[in-house]
């Protein structure tokens, strides 16, 4: 059964853009790097919303940010502050069974990328292998970060870990549930 349209009015074709998308789409992750590329925005907002996830079922208040701003996301925490979110995602592996983030700002056509980022631009990397449906939070500012193919199984059983580094990188430990007896000089 679907709702029926109004009386004279027809719903218009899909437009062949995402027509092709959708077909392109339906074989992730094995696509062309063409066609990650010209997929990029629907893949990034896919990685967008798992970090919404995440974030959600962890207990956390996050909001989007507007499409212009130099971060994604605003983590609100429970003293009122918030910080800003940079969520970047890749598909591919290298030869070691590693991913890699490069931090540059997104193009409007392509993923090559505007240039690199500013360390005042956010404030926790989200790095999300979307393969694995993994992420890893970080405060440790780098304009290379790694995600080892060993770590993967650790970021997937204990989601909260990473983002809890971070907050204590950051000098927000009362932000942490149950508080944080961790390693700063570990807290990347």
């Amino acid at each position: 059964m679907h709702q029926p349209y109004l009386p004279g009015m027809t719903m218009p074709p899909r437009p062949t853009e995402s027509r092709d998308a959708r077909t392109a789409l339906a074989t992730y992750p094995a696509m062309s790097t063409e066609d990650l590329c010209r997929h990029a925005k629907p893949l990034g907002r896919a990685a967008e919303l798992l970090v919404d996830s995440a974030l959600v079922r962890l207990g956390e208040r996050v909001y989007p940010a507007d499409e212009h701003e130099r971060h994604d996301r605003l983590l609100l925490l429970p003293s009122g502050a918030s910080l800003r979110l940079q969520v970047k995602t890749r598909h591919t592996q290298n030869g070691r069974g590693d991913y890699i983030f490069t931090l540059r700002q997104r193009s409007e056509r392509g993923c090559t990328g505007r240039g690199p980022y500013e360390p005042q631009d956010f404030d926790i990397l989200a790095a999300v292998v979307l393969t694995e449906n993994v992420i890893r939070f970080t405060a440790d500012w780098q304009l290379r970060q790694v995600i080892h193919a060993s770590e993967i199984a650790e970021l997937r059983r204990n989601p909260r870990q990473s983002l809890d580094a971070a907050l204590a990188r950051l000098g927000h430990t009362d932000a942490i549930p149950g508080g944080w007896d961790g390693d700063l000089d570990l807290a990347a």
